[in-house]
């Protein structure tokens, strides 16, 4: 039989292959999520008007490995890493299909967790507009890959902060992605997305995990979007046979 010593290097050798395994996939999908921000910044304009390029290159950056069973259905797009996109893929894509079209110029999300989102939602807002700044914003800094996709987007990292920094900015587009509280995502709309010139954002409109927060991004989102349909587009991307993410974009008209 194996001694407790013998067991615990055991464990110990185990955890340290799993580390630099992960790293070795991470470096990886690091390097194909670059490619496909170069793919989509030298697109033709024909490549860049079709959805189904841009669906293309949302699956091609691949999904984070995860183990949510609602996501069974995009298993092959799963990178072999966790970083990636936390989303249904179409809703994302139909999601930068409608941002390309607005010639944003200043746009900021609040909550970035890895970067994943930041780095293909800028890659869009880059190749519409050149001269577009994205702010990442995000109370601890958990970003992947970040040197790397700053030396070809147009990102600026402002980490540690909350949307509380931000009063006072006003921004052409605003993405709502952080704490999934009630009363964070209402905070996060009060200080910044409310002044958005644009169009302003928020993930997991239909996260109902977090209805015990006070009703969550769900109350949030139902509240704001009632508020503002008389003078915005509101658009909800919600592809998930049972209601879950989801994406709700609201596109200020006139």
């Amino acid at each position: 039989m194996m001694d407790i010593e013998a067991k615990d290097k055991l464990s110990t050798a185990i955890a340290e292959a799993s580390k630099a395994g992960e790293r070795e996939a991470r470096k990886r999908d690091i390097e194909k999520g670059l490619a496909v921000v170069d793919a989509i910044l030298s697109s033709t304009d024909a490549e860049f008007a079709s959805r189904q390029f841009i669906l293309g290159k949302v699956l091609e950056f691949g999904i984070g490995r995860n183990p949510w069973k609602n996501m069974a259905g995009w298993i092959r797009h799963q990178n072999t890493s966790t970083f990636g996109l936390m989303q249904i893929p179409t809703e994302f894509a139909d999601f930068l299909v409608h941002l390309a079209r607005l010639d944003i110029r200043t746009a900021v999300e609040i909550g970035v967790f890895s970067g994943a989102s930041s780095y293909l939602i800028c890659a869009v807002l880059q190749r519409a507009n050149p001269d577009v700044e994205y702010v990442m914003v995000d109370i601890e800094d958990k970003l992947i890959g970040f040197d790397a996709f700053a030396k070809r987007l147009n990102l600026r990292k402002m980490v540690p902060a909350t949307s509380h920094h931000c009063v006072g900015q006003e921004y052409d587009f605003v993405f709502i992605d952080a704490d999934h509280s009630y009363r964070g995502v209402k905070n996060d709309w009060l200080n910044v997305g409310r002044h958005a010139r644009k169009a302003v954002a928020f993930h997991d409109i239909h996260a109902h995990e977090y209805d015990a927060k006070e009703g969550g991004v769900v109350r949030a989102w139902n509240e704001v979007k009632a508020a503002l349909v008389s003078d915005h587009m509101v658009l909800e991307f919600a592809h998930n046979p049972v209601r879950w993410m989801g994406l709700g974009l609201a596109i200020r008209q006139g």
